[in-house]
């Protein structure tokens, strides 16, 4: 072997040469990954933006709030359940007396009939009173009863029908459990219509308020016809 072919054969192992071959390879396979790992990424988009628009299809439609004009002298304002056990600020319905107390006043000036229902294994306790700030009168009586429905053991219907309600206004807690019981009991037992202001009743997530107020909705052989979805702001008082 000459002395160049011995040079050229040095250089073919020299450490620089090693080093960029290495790097070369190196490259190569780090190229291939991402390519791999692009055309991964790829799909994985694609699923999810299929998941994305099966979740919308799934995701539940509240009702759209609508003004309502009612007449007071056939309406009734329900407040289910909304008692001082509600100043404990880790409960959902804390945040709701305040609002509630407000449209109370408004429905009491408008010369609106009220009641109010609190659990009745609370009966008694300091947690059942009524809030002081909905400065309930001797005229607006108070139904206890452990059933979801309101109607349930308690006078509410024969109060309501003695009056001549035909409307009622549901508000307070839980809006899956007293408020969505009550509710369909007052519709298809009882024949009344039923306006649920979506601000004014309560639950622990959003997805339980919206599924009773969709729920309510959806309600077979008619009966969800006899509903109305509002919010508080937008219900109004006008005698026929």
């Amino acid at each position: 072997m000459t002395g160049s072919e011995n040079e050229k054969q040095g250089e073919l192992h020299s450490p620089l040469v090693i080093e960029r071959d290495t790097s070369v390879r190196a490259f190569k396979v780090a190229r291939s990954t991402i390519d791999r790992l692009e055309k991964r990424i790829a799909v994985l988009e694609a699923q999810l933006a299929e998941a994305r628009c099966e979740l919308e299809n799934l995701r539940l439609k509240s009702p759209v709030p609508q003004p309502v004009q009612l007449d007071p002298q056939t309406t009734a304002l329900l407040v289910l359940d909304l008692t001082k056990r509600c100043d404990d600020p880790r409960l959902p319905c804390h945040k709701l007396v305040p609002p509630v107390a407000e449209f109370t006043r408004k429905v009491r000036d408008a010369g609106l009939f009220i009641a109010y229902t609190v659990i009745k294994g609370q009966k008694g306790r300091p947690e059942a009173a009524l809030p002081q700030i909905f400065d309930p009168r001797p005229e607006e009586p108070v139904f206890y009863t452990d059933s979801y429905s309101k109607f349930h053991g308690t006078e509410l219907h024969d109060t309501l029908r003695k009056r001549g309600i035909k409307t009622i206004i549901l508000t307070g807690s839980a809006a899956n459990f007293a408020c969505l019981y009550t509710a369909t009991d007052a519709a298809q037992h009882f024949g009344y219509q039923v306006v649920v202001p979506s601000d004014g009743v309560v639950s622990w997530t959003e997805y339980e308020h919206d599924y009773s107020l969709f729920q309510l909705s959806v309600l077979p052989g008619g009966t969800s016809r006899n509903f109305r979805f509002t919010k508080l702001a937008l219900i109004g008082f006008s005698a026929s």
